[in-house]
């Protein structure tokens, strides 16, 4: 009968319908976003910054940075790039026996580059504490005098029972945080305690409220590992959890509406504000009642790792202009660097109060060609001494960029 569709025409309308959702909810957005097409990538020569990339096997794989900007010094935390191309769970690499078992935390002084160039590197001791660690995201605050570091540890998975080493592709990393402290007068990390929770799923970053009690964890994804774990790059997932540091208690206190939450940072007024890697927006959360609620989302236009907030209160991203390139630098990361792209929201605090989320997000430098800066997946701006630090996961080196003024 006329206007009446049939059991086939019906199956094949409810597919069209069916692909333009998925096209519209999840393709759209990894085409547009993850894969860059029409996105215009700046050289860095229309950038005010005099860069030069610093090389040493210290400095190889270096996932986040800190800068103490009293004391004029970097700190990075870094593996050899064969460990981090074979044991990475974030990335979803669980080669347990590749492993190099010597990353560490390397320290610069940023403003003594020396007569060798590399700024007076040296690596930090770590004492009291008998395990290996694996480093990915970390943040330091200063107590009493010295500083604390919260470093996420992604240890392998072991048997308590044999002390033998388990399948990581099916139980994923005991992924923990390893809270240490500093002297000022000392080159050695003293171990203050182990956070262990089941709430520190994924871990990825890390930021600590100003006391350095609290402090809240990205978890980028939902599973430890999975069939469908990579699918979220599409789907979306991860957590926020929240930690004390004088208890070792966590849970999780924001599990809706992730998209691989990535980077973290944490300002004096109570904000924290995360990076979904996977859709390109920065969404802005506040504590109440032990839950993170979020309060704002900003949307960048590009796929992000790591956050850092200046000495100003702005805002600094490590973007990803080119994923594709990305992706080729981490598989051959000696020969091979893919553009890169720090944004920046000045004085993000108070653009949020006058403009919610249409805050003004620009670029504060690009390299569209990889002549200068590494496959980025953190970007530190020095407010004070007008530099920039960058660094990359996947990099064999790091970045020093001084403004021309």
């Amino acid at each position: 009968m006329a206007g009446i569709l049939g059991p086939r025409a019906i199956f094949w309308a409810f597919i069209v319908l069916a692909t333009g959702m998925i096209y519209r909810t999840y393709l759209h957005t990894f085409i547009s976003l993850t894969l860059g097409i029409g996105r215009e990538i700046q050289p860095i020569e229309d950038f005010p910054w005099t860069c030069t990339r610093v090389r040493h096997p210290l400095l190889e794989g270096c996932e986040d940075l800190w800068l103490d900007e009293q004391d004029r010094k970097l700190y990075a935390a870094c593996s050899s790039l064969e460990s981090r191309k074979g044991w990475s769970p974030a990335g979803s690499l669980y080669n347990i026996s590749a492993r190099s078992r010597t990353d560490h935390i390397a320290v610069i002084n940023v403003d003594q580059p020396g007569s060798d160039g590399l700024y007076g590197l040296r690596q930090l001791k770590v004492g009291g504490y008998q395990d290996d660690l694996d480093l990915h995201g970390f943040d330091v605050r200063k107590i009493e005098g010295r500083l604390r570091f919260w470093l996420i540890n992604h240890r392998p998975p072991v048997d308590h029972v044999t002390g033998e080493f388990l399948d990581a592709r099916v139980v994923g990393a005991n992924s923990t945080v390893e809270i240490f402290d500093l002297d000022e007068t000392s080159d050695t990390l003293e171990h203050v305690k182990t956070v262990a929770s089941e709430a520190i799923l994924t871990p990825n970053g890390v930021a600590v409220e100003e006391d350095g009690l609290g402090f809240v964890i990205t978890n980028d994804h939902n599973t430890k590992t999975g069939t469908f774990r990579d699918l979220e790059l599409l789907s979306g997932g991860g957590s926020l959890a929240y930690c004390r540091s004088d208890t070792g208690k966590c849970h999780i206190a924001a599990d809706k509406g992730f998209s691989m939450a990535n980077g973290i940072a944490h300002d004096k007024n109570g904000y924290y504000y995360v990076t979904n890697s996977a859709s390109g927006l920065i969404t802005v959360h506040k504590l109440v009642n032990n839950e993170l609620i979020q309060v704002e989302s900003i949307n960048t236009g590009y796929p992000m790792d790591n956050l850092w907030l200046d000495a100003d209160g702005n805002l600094i991203a490590a973007a990803f202009p080119d994923s594709i390139a990305l992706v080729k630098s981490s598989m051959d990361p000696y020969n091979i660097v893919a553009p890169a792209t720090v944004l920046m929201i000045n004085d993000i605090a108070k653009q949020l109060k006058t403009y919610g989320k249409n805050v003004k997000v620009s670029k504060l430098a690009e390299d569209r060609d990889a002549k200068s800066l590494p496959s980025t997946t953190v970007a530190v701006h020095d407010a004070k001494g007008h530099k920039l630090f960058l660094a990359g996961i996947f990099s064999p080196f790091i970045t020093i960029c001084e403004q021309r003024l």
